[in-house]
């Protein structure tokens, strides 16, 4: 197998770690055929055998901009928290690995969006209780509502942002967290 990069995330995908999150995608992985980058969870359209990787001039980002990035650092970070969560609340254990490599994979977003913004550390998030949500498909309805959440974000600023290059990011994590609402439905 060759190598691919993900020109999102920048990970080199390979044999070693190509099917690595493998719970939080609906078709899977194989040694022949890469159709997500493992740990962005974006589409093949985004990998290839270059290294180059989607990059922005931070300096040059407006303050709207920058302030839609730390949003997104932020929204992500909470996604991410929350996953972390529910896999500890979680009685199935198909359940708690499907919370635990979504988990993950917000987590790569968050620093995406760090990189991104040229952010140089995350920001310490106030922990939030789920207690209430005390069962698994009460967890998964709320994983979706934070997707679809997600998604509108995504939608929603893809258009004020200053940069093309982060356009094409939003849209390619949008359809992450599209597909993510599928998989918490199942």
């Amino acid at each position: 197998m060759n190598y691919l990069k993900c020109e999102i995330c920048g990970v080199e995908i390979n044999e070693k770690n190509y099917n690595f999150n493998e719970a939080a995608f609906n078709n899977k992985n194989s040694i022949n055929n890469i159709i997500y980058c493992p740990f962005c969870g974006v589409s093949e359209m985004y990998l290839g055998e270059e290294d180059e990787v989607i990059t922005v001039e931070s300096n040059l980002l407006n303050e709207n901009t920058l302030r839609i990035l730390d949003h997104a650092v932020k929204l992500e970070l909470f996604n991410g928290d929350f996953y972390n969560t529910a896999a500890r609340m979680s009685k199935s254990q198909e359940v708690k690995k499907i919370f635990e490599a979504l988990a993950k994979i917000e987590i790569v977003h968050s620093k995406i969006h760090q990189r991104l913004g040229g952010f140089k550390k995350a920001p310490n998030l106030n922990k939030v209780n789920y207690d209430k949500y005390n069962s698994d498909n009460a967890l998964l309805e709320l994983a979706k509502q934070k997707e679809e959440h997600a998604v509108f974000f995504y939608e929603k600023y893809k258009n004020e942002v200053d940069d093309n290059n982060l356009l094409k990011i939003f849209e390619a994590l949008a359809n992450v967290e599209k597909e993510h609402i599928i998989i918490v439905e199942k």
